[in-house]
């Protein structure tokens, strides 16, 4: 027959192994932001005729992999009354090793009128090619305003088969 303090530390212990299963088993986010805000984020597929959600961030080599970012903002106006804002992308492997990077995304598109000073829903895009091993990885996309200097940092966890 087991102790009322026995009982207790194996419900204690149970309580504990489920969470560390539940949080192996979590997609892990991270942003971080200074002069701009980013509302949410979501790794997702883009056909032809609709943007799919990766609720599980698993993806497929060859398959292209979007971090969508939405309502980014406020970025401010230029005095030419444009907003200018770019993006950049780099993936990364366990252990942090950068394996893509691309700066400079938007150029010369980021620079264009926004509503209200706020960018709906820009987003990034990685295609892994057949030679990357299965396995996890991080995508971490920066999005700044090159106006008012604020800048954004959003790193998702995806899967590759």
């Amino acid at each position: 027959m087991l102790t009322k303090t026995e009982i207790i530390m194996k419900k204690l212990f149970m309580l504990l192994s489920a969470v560390c299963v539940l949080i192996t088993a979590c997609q892990f986010e991270t942003s971080t932001s200074s002069g701009i805000s980013v509302e949410d984020s979501e790794l997702a597929r883009i056909t032809e005729s609709e943007i799919l959600t990766s609720s599980d961030g698993v993806f497929s080599r060859g398959e292209d992999i979007h971090l969508i970012l939405h309502n980014v903002g406020k970025f401010k106006e230029g005095e030419d009354g444009l907003n200018w804002f770019d993006m950049d992308l780099e993936v990364l492997d366990a252990d942090g090793n950068a394996l893509f990077s691309q700066t400079g995304m938007l150029g010369d598109n980021g620079h264009l009128k926004l509503d209200n000073g706020m960018a709906s829903s820009p987003y990034a895009t990685f295609s892994p090619n057949e030679t990357m091993e299965p396995g996890n990885y991080k995508m971490k996309v920066s999005i700044y305003d090159k106006v008012g200097k604020g800048k954004a940092t959003v790193t998702k966890t995806f899967t590759l088969e």
